[in-house]
């Protein structure tokens, strides 16, 4: 047999007390928790997402240590052609292709 309201209000206050104003400010507190729940969650997003942020720009360092230590063990030749590598690889290469899309003659596929 489903309950009815009152059946509901008896239970509650058998739990929570005889008192109404008890049974609001176990409402308040659930409400309460609840939100500093979500806000704890939100938070935790919100830092995961800065540690990814951090795990890649601690990448990114690494690979610029690597580079310099490379480079610092290169003779002058060396180094200025691989200077010149990273130019096109980083600045002239992706330019050009940004040139020649806008013009349409930019090769289809994948490079």
């Amino acid at each position: 047999m489903p309950e009815t309201p009152s059946d509901e209000l008896e239970r509650l206050r058998r739990l929570v007390g005889p008192s109404e104003r008890s049974y609001e400010d176990l409402r308040a507190d659930v409400a309460g928790a609840r939100e500093a729940a979500r806000e704890a969650l939100a938070e935790t997003g919100r830092l995961r997402g800065e540690l990814a942020e951090m795990r890649v720009e601690l990448a990114r360092a690494r690979q610029d240590q690597d580079t310099l230590q490379r480079r610092r063990e290169m003779g002058v030749v060396e180094h200025l052609g691989d200077l010149v590598r990273e130019a096109w690889r980083e600045v002239l290469r992706p330019l050009a292709g940004r040139v020649l899309g806008a013009v349409g003659l930019r090769r289809p596929g994948p490079r």
